[in-house]
């Protein structure tokens, strides 16, 4: 084999090389992408639930927390 097919083979190689990472890092830039959608959406319903908790007046805690424990039960 000659220099210049043996420099085309090492570069041919380089290319694939190249084209193989790229691929990869398009699928972990994929998957990144669907898990920040993930966290951001979990971030969305905690602030939602946060925001309904802070609505409900704290005598409505208050008593739903009585109620809870007058209907306490131990168990043996």
């Amino acid at each position: 084999m000659d220099i210049k097919q043996e420099n085309i083979e090492r570069i041919q190689t380089q290319i694939d090389m190249i084209r193989q990472e790229s691929r990869t890092l398009s699928y972990r830039i994929e998957r990144m992408t669907e898990q920040r959608k993930a966290l951001s959406l979990e971030k969305n319903r905690l602030k939602d639930r946060l925001e309904a908790v802070n609505s409900i007046p704290v005598t409505e805690l208050i008593e739903g927390t009585n109620e809870a424990l007058a209907n306490l039960t131990i168990r043996k």
